[in-house]
Formats: C-alpha cells, sequence, structure tokens
C-alpha cells in the first residue's frame, strides 16, 4: 500500500464520518464533541438547535465530497488524466478550509453568541 492509496482510504473514512456525525446530530439533537472541541460547555450554548440546523447540510455535504472525491481516487478513475487526478486534490484542500472556515462563524453565531459587527451597521 502505498502513501496514495493510504490518503484516498483517509478520506473515504473521513467521509463517512461526517456523514455519520451529521446524521446523528440532527436525529438526536446533540451537537458531538467533534464539532465544538471536547472542553467547550455545551449547556452554556445559545442556540444549539439553530447549530445544528444550520450546520447539517455543511457537514454532510462536506462528508459526501470527501468520500467521492477518495473513492475517485482510490479507484483510480482519472488516473490517464493527470490534470483531473491533481485538480480532485486541490478542490479537497479547499472544501475543508471552506469547511473549517464556515464552521468557526456558526460556533460564532450560534454558540457562542457573537454578532459579525459588518452586518449590524
Amino acid at each position: 500500500m502505498n502513501l496514495g492509496m493510504f490518503v484516498n482510504m483517509l478520506l473515504i473514512a473521513c467521509g463517512i464520518y461526517m456523514i455519520y456525525w451529521s446524521i446523528q446530530m440532527k436525529k438526536t439533537q446533540e451537537i458531538p464533541e467533534m464539532m465544538v472541541g471536547k472542553k467547550f460547555p455545551l449547556n452554556r450554548a445559545k442556540d444549539p438547535a439553530g447549530f445544528i440546523k444550520a450546520s447539517f447540510p455543511v457537514t454532510f455535504s462536506t462528508g459526501a465530497i470527501l468520500l467521492a472525491i477518495g473513492m475517485i481516487e482510490a479507484l483510480e478513475i482519472f488516473v490517464l488524466y493527470p490534470v483531473l487526478n491533481a485538480s480532485l486534490s486541490f478542490i479537497v484542500v479547499i472544501v475543508v478550509i471552506g469547511y473549517g472556515m464556515i464552521l468557526l462563524k456558526l460556533q460564532k453565531k450560534y454558540l457562542l453568541g457573537v454578532v459579525d459587527e459588518k452586518k449590524k451597521k
């Protein structure tokens, strides 16, 4: 097993994990620790229901994208097209960075109650 295959399996596992936890979060109406950190006091969250409603589609779709790209790369579908294969890796980086930025904004808005000053004016 080479490093590329290991990374692909990691992408698949992360995608499945994110999809599973997003569905669990929606079903149980409880925020998983992986989305806020172990030390965050969920009992002091401002609007946990709003956070769940806003973060579910983002988390589910990010997991689906990671799963799909991991499967495409593991099955070597675009192995004959190096530009497409490299662009998939670039898409993974963009999706993970975008997910992190969106999740931080949702945490600030729904869990901490911090309102963006630019939007107030």
